[in-house]
């Protein structure tokens, strides 16, 4: 594994001169991908093929059901060269992408783009933008530098990057640039309701079950001001579901009238949860899951906690009431 000197982070002009001189790179997005992370690397991906890079996207987990309609072929498992540049896509931190890391670090050139204002600042250069509503939008600035040609494929990968970041541009972070970006991708050839119809309309009855599950057994709690859902490997299996089934889980805790922060739990192994916490209005999530150990957003963000499921319900309750008593 290279080591290389850790930077402060630098412009997007950095980024594009990096990329311009490569010929084979690799994008990195992080564990458990998401929208943004998953357009987002579509859309860079399809960009450098158009200027002639070899350009695969290594991941270490299943593709969500509702984005695998996105990869044509783009993403890989194992690594099919030693890349000139290793590119992390919305990614905050190397633990999120621990299973490649030895990958990502063989480049002689690592580079990281991201929005998240807890980045740890893990490559050689980092761009992160906090104030972009999703890692797409400094992507699509990235995409102008390089004078790539904006297809609409790539336009469409955008498009679900910055829609999926933005609950359907229903959070605070869809501001007046993020529109005026998302209009821009109509003139490249943006078609939304087929991308709107394969993410929302197209839900799997396992996933229905599971989260009909879940539901029932939610706990309201700091006076009704948070509530908290909890699954384990189990359940997931006896619903005939996937854990990438349970996306969509938190953000039904959140629309419970009331409840200003959402829990959810979910077993990764045993005695290891992933946290998931997100708020409506006021409360800091962001800070919540940093002083767990995670990151994130100030209404959107995560940890890992080590424990049994019931040690995990009372760090996490204890941690959003701290919050919502501050």
């Amino acid at each position: 594994m290279a080591v290389q000197e850790k930077k402060t982070k630098c412009n997007l002009d950095v980024l594009a001169s990096a990329l311009a001189k490569a010929e084979r790179v690799l994008l990195f997005p992080h564990v458990n991908m998401d929208g943004d992370a998953m357009g987002s690397s579509v859309a860079l991906c399809v960009a450098l093929r158009q200027l002639g890079k070899q350009c695969s996207i290594l991941i270490e987990d299943d593709i969500p059901d509702y984005l695998v309609f996105l990869d044509k072929g783009y993403c890989v498992w194992h690594a099919p060269y030693t890349p000139d540049v290793s590119l992390a896509v919305d990614c905050g931190d190397v633990s999120r992408i621990e299973e490649r890391k030895e990958v990502f670090y063989s480049a002689p050139k690592t580079l990281c783009i991201d929005h998240h204002l807890l980045n740890a600042d893990f490559a050689s250069d980092c761009y992160v933008d906090p104030e972009a509503a999703a890692t797409g939008i400094p992507v699509y600035h990235l995409l102008e530098k390089l004078h790539v040609q904006i297809t609409p494929e790539i336009a469409d990968a955008l498009y679900v990057a910055i829609l999926t970041d933005t609950g359907s541009f229903r959070y605070s972070n869809a501001d007046r640039n993020t529109h005026l970006i998302v209009a821009k991708l109509y003139e490249y050839g943006l078609n939304h309701v087929p991308l709107c119809n394969a993410i929302y309309d197209n839900i799997p009855l396992s996933q229905l079950a599971l989260e009909t599950r879940v539901l029932s057994q939610m706990e309201l709690f700091a006076e009704g001001r948070a509530c908290i859902g909890c699954t384990d490997l189990a359940t997931i299996e006896a619903c005939g579901s996937t854990p990438n089934q349970t996306e969509t889980i938190i953000d039904r805790l959140r629309s419970i009238k009331g409840v200003e922060i959402a829990v959810f739990l979910r077993e990764r192994n045993q005695n290891i949860y992933k946290a998931s916490f997100r708020s409506k209005s006021y409360a800091d999530v962001g800070g919540i899951a940093s002083r767990l150990g995670g990151g994130g957003h100030r209404k959107a963000a995560g940890c890992t906690i080590t424990g049994s499921l019931q040690d995990a319900k009372r760090i996490a309750m204890a941690a959003v009431t701290e919050e919502l008593n501050r």
